[in-house]
Parts: C-alpha cells; structure tokens; sequence
C-alpha cells in the first residue's frame, strides 16, 4: 500500500484558494515516474485542509503538525486584493467588468 512507501508534499496555494499535494514513490528513481498523485493544481480544488485529509486518504497521511501549520496558513491568508479577485475571476471562466484594477 502506498501509505508505507510514500512520502508527501503539502501546502498552500492562498492566491489560487487552493491546497496542493504531491505523493511520490521513492523506490522509483526516475522523478517523473515516481509521482503517484498530484492533487490541487486547480483554482479552488482544494478549499479545506479537511478536504486535502480526503483527498489524500489511502495515498498518505498528514502529520498532526502539518494539519496544524496548515491550518494556521489558512486562517492567516489575507483577502485577495482587487488585482487578484480579477485574476481569479479569468482564472474561473468570467468576464470581469472594466479593466483590471
């Protein structure tokens, strides 16, 4: 099961509103191989570290510090400024009204 094998990357995309994580094999030494799951990499895929813990499970498991320090990530973010409530609204498919700020 990969849960023994796999290591993990976890973080915080606040821009994106996103988590992102990456679970690899490390017995594979090729690196393009050795990636087994790769979650996160659209604009708001991942809202909640409690929805990152889903989407991991059976692949990895967070480490209860993690999860913390995740969490104080989140509940520290800063509202998007104008410029990126703009972007995010390309990035979603919208129009935005006017010009960008």
């Amino acid at each position: 099961m990969w849960k023994r094998i796999a290591r993990h990357r976890a973080t915080t995309l606040p821009n994106l509103a996103t988590f992102f994580a990456e679970v690899f094999d490390p017995s594979i030494e090729d690196e393009d191989d050795a990636y087994v799951l790769w979650i996160g990499t659209a604009l708001q895929a991942i809202p909640t570290v409690a929805a990152l813990q889903a989407q991991l499970a059976g692949w990895a498991t967070l480490p209860a510090a993690l999860v913390a320090q995740l969490t104080r990530e989140q509940q520290a973010a800063t509202p998007p400024t104008p410029l990126q409530r703009w972007a995010l609204q390309l990035l979603n498919g919208a129009s935005p009204a006017g010009k960008h700020p």
